[in-house]
């Protein structure tokens, strides 16, 4: 399972991270499961709150959303994304300040999070 990460706002680059979760699910997988593609994007709390708004109809950020583009992981064809992960950077800041660990450890839980949402 590869990761195409965006970013739509100026942050550290952590896209080795994002790529080393992305191995690290697809080894749990099936083997269909390993050959595709998610895409992820890092963006502000603005724009997570226009999404969650959108498709949520909750009119607040949040640290992640998850938009499967597959009802069922069992006719998946690996030329076409599994989904889109759209990623809070501040609101991951924040919330790794309040737990009291590193930013890293906080993305990577939250990427995991969002990619067993897309996988269902």
């Amino acid at each position: 399972m590869t990761l195409d990460v965006t970013y739509t706002i100026d942050c550290p680059n952590y896209t080795q991270l994002f790529h080393q979760c992305g191995w690290a699910v697809s080894h749990v997988c099936e083997t269909h499961v390993r050959e595709t593609q998610i895409s992820l994007v890092i963006v502000s709390e603005e724009e997570i709150q226009t999404l969650n708004t959108q498709y949520r109809d909750k009119s607040q950020s949040t640290d992640v959303l998850s938009f499967p583009l597959w009802t069922s992981t069992d006719d998946i064809d690996p030329n076409i994304p599994l989904g889109e992960i759209f990623l809070c950077y501040t609101y991951a800041y924040n919330q790794a300040q309040y737990l009291k660990h590193s930013i890293p450890k906080e993305l990577a839980v939250l990427t995991i999070h969002g990619i067993w949402h897309i996988l269902g």
